[in-house]
């Protein structure tokens, strides 16, 4: 009779610890799940964010292209005649940093939406804001292959002024995350129009040289 009582106090025991067990695995599992939800949670808004400064650049590159296809003969050359103060963090991860000073630029959309809300109301969270710029001319002056134009100054070409050398602009981009996410995502592509034909560029013709992340 006791070694019964023994051995229903050792089962006892025995399922009452394996219920612990099982208890304390379960609440980690939950705690592992819950983990791996986030962090694909997180990676999806990042690819998200992402794809809304990527969509910036392709808008100012079709904008790029919508002006460059203007109808006539003549020479088309794009300036930058805009100006703004420069401030915000988007700015400043493509190198703007001085406040006192002031980005110039040929177009730009601000605090734009990736996506209408009439076709999907979490993507018209994302927003971007692009800016396209001339950056410079074919040549070969001082080992580069283009002289430069400053963008916190005033552009030095006269718009529509013919030149049978190539033009240089870049879009530069930033996707933004849902408000309150502090997600910012900035990118760059680098473009090209112009030119005399002798190497094959077509003068009205975009082309995109690379890309480029800050």
């Amino acid at each position: 009779m006791m070694k019964l009582k023994k051995e229903k106090g050792f089962v006892l025991a025995l399922t009452i610890l394996i219920l612990l067990a099982l208890s304390t695995f379960s609440v980690a599992m939950m705690g592992i799940l819950k983990t791996n939800a986030d962090n694909r949670g997180t990676a999806h808004k990042a690819n998200l964010v992402k794809q809304a400064a990527e969509y910036g650049l392709e808008r100012g590159r079709l904008w790029l292209v919508d002006n460059m296809s203007a109808q006539g003969t003549n020479a088309i050359v794009i300036t930058n005649s805009e100006n703004t103060a420069i401030t915000g963090d988007c700015l400043g991860l493509h190198g703007y940093t001085n406040t006192s000073n002031f980005i110039h630029y040929a177009y730009r959309q601000v605090g734009a939406a990736f996506a209408d809300s009439g076709v999907d109301s979490r993507l018209s969270e994302y927003t971007y804001d692009v800016y396209v710029q001339r950056i410079g001319n074919h040549t070969t002056t001082n080992g580069y292959n283009y002289i430069p134009t400053p963008t916190e100054g005033a552009d030095n070409l006269t718009a529509n002024q013919f030149t049978s050398r190539r033009l240089f602009y870049r879009a530069i981009a930033c996707g933004y995350g849902p408000s309150g996410s502090n997600q910012i995502v900035p990118l760059q592509v680098y473009l090209s129009v112009g030119g005399d034909g002798a190497t094959g560029n077509v003068a009205r013709s975009v082309n995109i040289e690379g890309y480029f992340t800050p």
